[in-house]
């Protein structure tokens, strides 16, 4: 597929200067397919989906960056994998620098103009493959860089609003990432005691400017704060916290097996507990996993040329460094992605 920034991602961002509900809106650009939850599944453009996915926290990084994860999606979908999650305030930055991240927010809450940009071209991208991205916002990295509770709040809204105004609607929403951690959680409204009404008051901020777009916050994984909240319409989860029965589940963060100080390598032992994640997932039709690795998500780290979106090599070695076989297994018992279905890898 022919990728490129299409011609009305640019006009209405580049120069951008207005800010607040209905800034992003200078031309109407085309619909992409709409991500809804019916009952505990999953539907993009009116077909019900399952969900496969990377997480790919620092994919707006620089345009580079994000470039290469477009580049990556046609791979990905021969691949069955259909969903990817970014943060507009970026994840852990790995080794050397945990911090690298960046952030999209300036401190005032303001969406930067460039981060917008590359957001909608990955979405759009996305789009054009029948793919659902993931938009989180707040980081437990990068949350304390906000001016306070109307900082988070104008974030919120203008997060909203871009989406909203530019129609980018096969996307769902982690408002919060990792709800009240206890060590990097700073901002009052991101941690406990209050949860449930906090997560609420978030939602209802976000829903009043996109009431169509799905969110939900991911709760810390050693946190006693609740997964359900006031508002609540993705349950979301990481790691390895039990998949819930009800409703709708996307696992936003599985364990990572490898580190950021040898990304892409895994022993035996860890693809062994990739593989058997991936089977607990295949076996909950209403949960959705994204498969989180250090290869993936840091910057920089061992290889020198992270972050990845490419499916690199098997892992099994330095020279070998790589998450393929996560990809293969994806395509060998899911099948290889191609909307509105998988189609088996034997076809």
């Amino acid at each position: 597929m022919r990728i490129q920034l299409a011609r009305f991602v640019a006009p209405a961002l580049l120069g951008l200067a207005a800010s607040g509900p209905g800034a992003w809106a200078e031309e109407r650009p085309p619909a992409t397919k709409e991500f809804e939850i019916r009952g505990d599944r999953a539907f993009l453009g009116g077909s019900g989906v399952d969900l496969w996915g990377v997480r790919c926290g620092n994919a707006l990084h620089s345009a580079t960056v994000t470039e290469r994860h477009v580049r990556a999606f046609d791979a990905m979908a021969a691949h069955g994998v259909n969903l990817i999650g970014c943060y507009i305030q970026g994840s852990n930055g790995g080794w050397p620098d945990s911090d690298a991240g960046f952030n999209g927010f300036g401190r005032d809450g303001k969406l930067k103009p460039d981060v917008a940009k590359r957001l909608e071209w990955l979405v759009r991208e996305a789009d054009a493959r029948g793919m659902v991205v993931m938009v989180g916002l707040f980081s437990p990295r990068k949350d304390q860089e906000l001016e306070g509770e109307g900082a988070v709040r104008r974030a919120i809204e203008e997060a909203a609003s871009f989406l909203e105004s530019r129609r980018l609607r096969n996307v769902f929403v982690d408002l919060a990432h990792e709800y009240d951690h206890t060590l990097r959680m700073d901002q009052p409204l991101f941690r406990e005691p209050g949860g449930a009404e906090k997560k609420a008051k978030l939602t209802g901020w976000f829903k009043a400017v996109a009431p169509a777009i799905e969110v939900g916050v991911c709760p810390y994984e050693k946190s006693t704060t609740g997964g359900v909240y006031p508002g609540m319409e993705v349950r979301i989860i990481q790691k390895e916290m039990t998949i819930p029965i009800a409703g709708f589940v996307v696992n936003v963060e599985s364990q990572k097996q490898d580190s950021y100080e040898d990304d892409g390598v895994f022993n035996e032992g860890h693809r062994d507990f990739i593989l058997a994640d991936c089977e607990r997932y295949k076996a909950a039709p209403n949960a959705a996993l994204l498969f989180h690795a250090a290869y993936i998500q840091g910057i920089t780290n061992r290889s020198g040329t992270a972050p990845h979106a490419e499916l690199g090599g098997q892992g099994t070695s330095p020279s070998d460094r790589g998450v393929r076989f996560y990809f293969e297994w994806v395509r060998d018992n899911v099948g290889r992605w191609e909307y509105p279905r998988h189609v088996p890898a034997s076809h």
